[in-house]
């Protein structure tokens, strides 16, 4: 990336004259730059080289930048040019966006500043404005976090990067594995599956679920589902519902069915802001919203004149408050004030806005809904404090600080637990916490703890359960079932799913491979909720060789097609056999049986077949005839006529036979008598 000295000065497009640095993310930096044509700020998106690297690279950036130009509304971060050009020699694709001075929300809660549900309502009611508009337009944001909802010096929140998050989040959720905590925690159920909008398994209701967690993140400071590893908070989410506390007042119900598992459960984008807009009349008005002045888009100004006030607010001591800061603080805030009272007012009456426009503005049910009285009020205020801050201080020297005892809050709910310490007037901050012992939302426990003393004014911190501790999956490859089950029940995972396979290096009974059949690219070290199951492949160890025809292979024919399939070959004694000379006569196993690995197969080579001699049996009796062929080897067959008589035929199958003929053993003899 260029250096800001690089860039700044850089005249782009004939037109924008680039100044200083406004902030730089993984996919590249925003500069603040005057539009020398209409005399007006705008700030400048430039991204890495990658994203023009190809003429594929570029025709898909420059499609999706005119379609985020196109979009005109309220809500919506203008677009006002964008293209390709040189920047320092690198050739980089750029928008020209609307300038805004207000901060994301990210940057309010980075300074810890949290919402009421009211201010909630005012943002998530903008936030639908824009969700509306753009679902309508067949367009998903798919990356709707707080750093990605700015205000403009208008007070009014805009979405930004609408020109990007399509190609950003081609590129971020191709591997779950590889996906960022940030985009991880505001991701929806499907966005956790790998789902994509392309495959037609992700709608315009993944959006609404993330602006469901910003708003509640907005409000308690904590985002629903939330871990330490990326893969622990997507496996959070699924198939569970969105845990919303009764401290929320109306949204509370609102916000259930916005951060439902299931999409086809949840509000459109209209729906949800025509919920908001009925809930308004149930909740006081909204004070302020304590907009940032330091984020991509902010005026350096206006954030400094904030940042005075909010030091002064914040830190100030019995000395600090003689400073004529205060007085320009408590200034600044009524001016802001006044303006974002002037935005709530009218918050329903921008024109074009699709699906919400029908409703009434929402009526808050305290103070004067009379814009320009309010406005009044606080100017009076103003007077009033500026009097009360220059005679006020020496009292406030004086007073005695109180102290209050730190109750005994473990296995309280949250919001339960902030009750009973609220008029105690300490800063309250929540951290959270794994835990086995405390239900997910439930107190663990307090710094200070229970029984301690504690001064007004003072930080106090609730430790709360984000729910129970996460195991790391462990490697069981060459463990037998038992041990990986007993492993595993340790880790507190469920017992694995077991199959088996013929392994050739893994002994019989050890495990060969696992995987976790809902995630299967998880792999040793992450983590995992409590319970989750792995299947295992157990070794059944090396598959049975199909033993070869090896009957009249020569020896070392043989050998070689035992040795090839890891057998063994024995030879015994030659037998006789039709089977030439030399050549295996005899195999132990039949060729198609089967032998474990390294097991034998014996063998014997024919030495030709068995040949006897016919005997000479002229002038025997028959007895005497009978006893000489079976003693030559010979088996007696047929016996015609009257064997007292003369014998005159000796015959094999039709064909006569003569003394001293040899014949394979066994041969049948016929013989004919007259």
């Amino acid at each position: 990336m260029a250096t800001n000295e690089a860039l700044s000065g850089l005249l782009l497009a004939g037109r924008y004259r680039l100044h200083q640095r406004r902030g730089a993310g993984g996919d590249g930096l925003v500069m603040d730059a005057i539009d020398e044509q209409l005399q007006r700020t705008v700030a400048v998106r430039v991204f890495e080289p990658e994203w023009a690297a190809t003429r594929s690279a570029e025709q898909r950036f420059l499609a999706e930048a005119q379609a985020a130009a196109s979009l005109v509304h309220p809500n919506i971060n203008a677009v006002y040019d964008f293209g390709i050009d040189d920047f320092d020699g690198d050739k980089r694709p750029y928008l020209v966006l609307e300038y805004l001075s207000g901060g994301s929300l990210r940057d309010i809660l980075d300074r810890g500043r949290l919402l009421s549900p009211s201010q909630a309502l005012v943002v998530g009611l903008d936030a639908c404005r824009g969700l509306d508009y753009i679902h309508r337009r067949g367009i998903i944001h798919r990356d709707l976090r707080p750093g990605t909802m700015v205000f403009g010096d208008d007070h009014r929140m805009r979405l930004v990067d609408l020109g990007v998050s399509r190609l950003r989040a081609e590129q971020t959720w191709v591997d779950l594995s590889a996906v960022g905590i940030d985009a991880a925690r505001y991701a929806s159920p499907e966005q956790a599956q790998g789902l994509t909008p392309e495959d037609g398994s992700i709608d315009t209701a993944s959006d609404i679920y993330s602006l469901c967690l910003v708003l509640i993140e907005a409000v308690t400071g904590q985002i629903p589902f939330a871990s330490d590893s990326t893969v622990a908070t997507l496996n959070a989410r699924i198939d569970k519902l969105m845990p919303v506390s009764a401290d929320f007042g109306p949204l509370a119900s609102i916000l259930e069915r916005a951060g439902r598992p299931l999409p086809n459960d949840r509000f459109t984008a209209a729906e949800f802001g025509k919920a908001l807009m009925q809930a308004a009349e149930k909740l006081p008005r909204p004070a302020a919203i304590p907009t940032a002045g330091n984020s991509l888009f902010a005026d350096t100004t206006g954030g400094a004149l904030r940042d005075v006030a909010e030091s002064a607010a914040d830190e100030a001591s019995a000395d600090d408050l003689a400073d004529a800061t205060l007085p320009l603080a408590v200034a600044a805030a009524a001016t802001n004030e006044i303006n974002q009272l002037n935005h709530i007012n009218h918050i329903a009456d921008v024109d074009g806005i699709d699906g919400i426009d029908d409703i009434e503005p929402p009526v808050f049910d305290q103070g004067d809904d009379n814009p320009h009285h309010a406005r009044s009020w606080l100017l009076g205020m103003l007077v009033v404090v500026m009097a009360l801050l220059a005679g006020g201080f020496v009292a406030y020297r004086v007073i005695v600080t109180k102290s209050y005892t730190v109750p005994d809050l473990a296995g309280i709910e949250k919001g339960v637990a902030e009750n009973q310490i609220a008029d105690n007037e300490w800063v309250v901050v929540v951290k959270t916490e794994r835990s086995d012992q405390q239900a997910v939302g439930n107190v663990i426990s307090s710094e200070p703890p229970a029984g301690s003393k504690l001064a007004v004014g003072k930080t106090f911190v609730l430790v709360v359960s984000d729910g129970p501790t996460l195991p790391k999956l462990v490697d069981v490859n060459g463990m037998t079932l038992d041990v990986a089950t007993a492993k595993l029940a340790e880790l507190k995972l469920g017992a694995p799913v077991a199959s088996d396979a013929f392994n050739e290096t893994v002994a019989v009974g050890q495990i060969v491979s696992w995987s976790v059949p809902a995630q299967p690219s998880l792999v040793t070290g992450m983590e995992v909720v409590q319970g989750t199951v792995i299947a295992v492949v157990v070794s059944k160890g090396p598959e049975p060789r199909v033993v070869p025809q090896l009957v009249g292979l020569d020896v070392e024919a043989a050998k070689a097609a035992l040795v090839a399939l890891q057998l063994t070959m024995v030879k015994t004694d030659d037998v006789f056999s039709d089977v030439p000379i030399g050549l295996v006569a005899q195999q132990s196993v039949a060729a198609g049986g089967t032998v474990d690995r390294d097991g034998s197969v014996s063998i014997a080579l024919s030495k030709g077949p068995d040949l006897v001699v016919m005997p000479n049996l002229s002038g025997l009796k028959f007895d005497a005839v009978q006893k000489a062929l079976t003693d030559a080897g010979l088996v007696v067959g047929v016996v015609a006529g009257n064997t007292a008589g003369f014998l005159y035929g000796i015959n094999v199958a039709g064909v006569p036979v003569v003394a001293g003929q040899q014949l394979p053993r066994a041969t049948v003899i016929d013989l004919s008598y007259y």
